[in-house]
C-alpha cells in the first residue's frame, strides 16, 4: 500500500473524550483482543474450573450492562446531549424485540425444541453486543477526536507482530501446551471443529497450498478467521491514522503499518485481505485522491505478482480460490445450500441458537454456517433479516454522508472508518459470520452509535439558517 500523506483542512480544536468513553475503549480495544488467550490459559494451562472461568469470561457482557446503566443514568439526569430517536434506534429496537420474542415463542408456539442454553448463546452471539450501539449514541465525542483511530492502529500493530512471531516460532505442540486445544474442545465444546488434526486445534489453523498444509496465524485470537475479522475495522483505522496526517508520518509509523499488513497476510484469510485492500482504495477516493487509489491498485497487483513468483504453490492456491476448488469453497457451498433450504422451509425463523457454533455446544447440527445473512435469516426469519440489513444500510448511508459534511479532520476520518467497516461487514458476511469476532462486534457498534449521534448533530447544524 502506498503511504503518501493526504492533506486535510486545518483542525478546529482537540477534544478529550470523558473518562467513561476512554474506559470503554480500553476494555474493548485493549483488553477484549486478549480475552480468548486469557481464558484458554486460565482453563487449559492453569486448570481452573469451568464454572469459575465462565464467570470470568462473562466480564465483557457485564461491561455492556454497566455501560447501559451509565447511559440510563446520564439520560435521566439530563447530562446527555439531546438527540431525538433516530431511524437506526428504531430498527435496532425492533431487531432486539424480535430476538426476545423468538426466545419466548420458539418452544411453546413453534415447538422448536431448542435447548435453553443454546437460545441464550444464540441471543448473545446474534444481538446482545448490538446494545453497545446505544452506549455509543451517548458518546458522540468519540467522533470528535482521533482517540479511536490512534488506539486502533497500535492494537492492530501489537496483534500483528504477535501473529507474525507466532508463525515463525510457535508450533502446534506449543499451542496445545498453552491450553488452546483444551479450551476449544472442552471449554467451548467445539470438538467438531478440531477433528481433522492430531493436536485437537481448530481446523482453520491450516490451509492447503499446492498440496501442502500451510499453517495460518491466529495471534491472540487463537484462530485465523478470528484474527482476520477485526481488520475490517482496524485496517481502515490504521490507514486513516498513517496515510492522512503528514505531521505524524514518521518512518516507524510507516514501518508499523507495513507490519499490520504482514499480520493480516499471515492469517491467510483471502476474502478479508481483499476487502481490506478495497477499503484502502475507497479511503483514498473518499479523501478525493483518485490517483493514489489507482496507485494502490497497481501496488497490490505488483505485490501479488512478486509473491506468486517467490512462494511455491501460491499460484495454484490463487487459481483454486478463484475457481472455487478449495476445501473451504466446497464447505461454503454445502453450508449455504443447507442454510437456504432451512430459510425457505420456515421463513418466519427457526429460533435463536440454531445456526453456527451455538447448537454444536449441545451436540446438535447447525442449520446454517459460514454466512452472516443466512444466520440471521434462518434464526429470525424474513423480518429479522430485513431489520438487520436495514440497520447496517442506514448506518452506512449516514456515516458515508458524514464524511462529506464533517467540518474537522478528526470527524471526517472517524466517519470514513465507520463507513468502510460497515461496507466490509456487507462484503465479508457472504463467507463468514462477521460478528463472531467479539472485538470487532463490540468496537464497531460502539463507534457506529457515536457516528449516528455525531451525524445527526452535523446535519442539524448544516440545516440551520444563516
Amino acid at each position: 500500500m502506498t503511504t503518501t500523506a493526504l492533506r486535510f483542512p486545518a483542525t478546529v480544536g482537540r477534544v478529550r473524550p470523558p473518562s467513561v468513553s476512554r474506559v470503554a475503549l480500553i476494555m474493548f480495544l485493549w483488553i477484549l483482543p486478549f480475552h480468548s488467550l486469557g481464558i484458554a490459559l486460565a482453563f487449559g494451562y492453569f486448570g481452573m474450573s469451568a464454572g469459575l472461568v465462565r464467570v470470568m469470561a462473562a466480564w465483557k457482557e457485564t461491561a455492556i450492562v454497566v455501560l447501559l446503566l451509565w447511559v440510563a443514568v446520564r439520560t435521566t439526569s439530563g447530562r446527555r446531549r439531546g438527540t431525538p430517536v433516530l431511524v437506526t434506534d428504531a430498527i435496532l429496537a425492533a431487531l432486539l424485540g424480535l430476538a426476545v420474542v423468538s426466545m419466548i415463542a420458539a418452544d411453546p408456539i413453534l415447538h422448536a425444541g431448542i435447548p435453553v442454553g443454546a437460545q441464550f448463546y444464540g441471543f448473545r452471539d446474534a444481538v446482545f453486543f448490538m446494545l453497545l450501539y446505544y452506549v455509543g449514541r451517548a458518546m458522540p465525542e468519540l467522533a470528535e477526536s482521533d482517540i479511536v483511530i490512534k488506539h486502533s492502529y497500535y492494537i492492530a500493530l501489537i496483534v500483528s507482530v504477535i501473529g507474525i512471531l507466532e508463525r515463525i516460532f510457535v508450533t502446534p505442540d506449543t499451542l496445545v501446551l498453552l491450553g488452546v486445544a483444551s479450551y476449544v474442545n472442552d471449554f467451548l465444546g467445539l470438538a467438531s471443529y478440531t477433528a481433522n488434526n492430531e493436536w485437537g486445534l481448530p481446523a482453520n489453523y491450516w490451509t492447503d497450498m499446492g498440496g501442502v498444509a500451510v499453517r495460518r496465524s491466529g495471534s491472540v485470537f487463537l484462530h485465523s478467521q478470528g484474527f482476520a475479522l477485526p481488520f475490517l475495522f482496524l485496517m481502515p483505522a490504521a490507514s486513516a491514522w498513517v496515510l492522512s496526517q503528514k505531521e505524524r508520518r514518521g518512518v516507524w509509523l510507516r514501518f508499523g503499518y507495513a507490519l499490520i499488513w504482514g499480520g493480516l497476510l499471515v492469517s491467510i484469510t483471502r476474502v478479508t485481505t481483499v476487502i481490506c485492500i478495497v477499503q484502502v482504495i475507497l479511503f483514498y477516493l473518499m479523501m478525493r485522491r483518485p490517483e493514489w487509489a489507482l496507485g494502490s491498485v497497481v501496488a497490490a497487483i505488483g505485490a501479488v505478482a512478486v509473491t506468486v513468483l517467490v512462494v511455491p504453490g501460491l499460484l495454484h492456491f490463487v487459481w483454486a480460490t478463484l475457481s472455487w476448488q478449495t476445501g473451504s469453497s466446497t464447505t461454503h457451498l454445502k453450508d449455504w445450500g443447507e442454510g437456504a433450504i432451512a430459510f425457505f422451509e420456515q421463513p418466519w425463523g427457526h429460533g435463536l441458537g440454531t445456526t453456527d457454533a451455538a447448537p454444536l455446544r449441545f451436540l446438535r447440527l447447525p442449520l446454517s454456517a459460514d454466512n452472516m445473512y443466512l444466520s440471521y435469516g434462518v434464526q429470525l426469519g424474513v423480518l429479522g433479516l430485513a431489520a438487520f440489513i436495514g440497520l447496517l444500510s442506514t448506518m452506512l448511508i449516514k456515516a458515508w454522508r458524514g464524511v462529506w459534511i464533517a467540518p474537522t479532520d478528526e470527524e471526517r476520518r472517524f466517519f470514513a472508518v465507520v463507513a468502510l467497516a460497515t461496507l466490509g461487514i456487507f462484503m465479508n458476511g457472504v463467507t463468514s459470520v462477521v460478528f463472531s469476532s467479539n472485538m470487532f462486534a463490540y468496537v464497531y457498534f460502539l463507534c457506529a452509535g457515536a457516528a449516528m449521534t455525531a451525524a445527526y448533530q452535523l446535519s442539524r447544524v448544516a440545516r440551520a439558517p444563516g
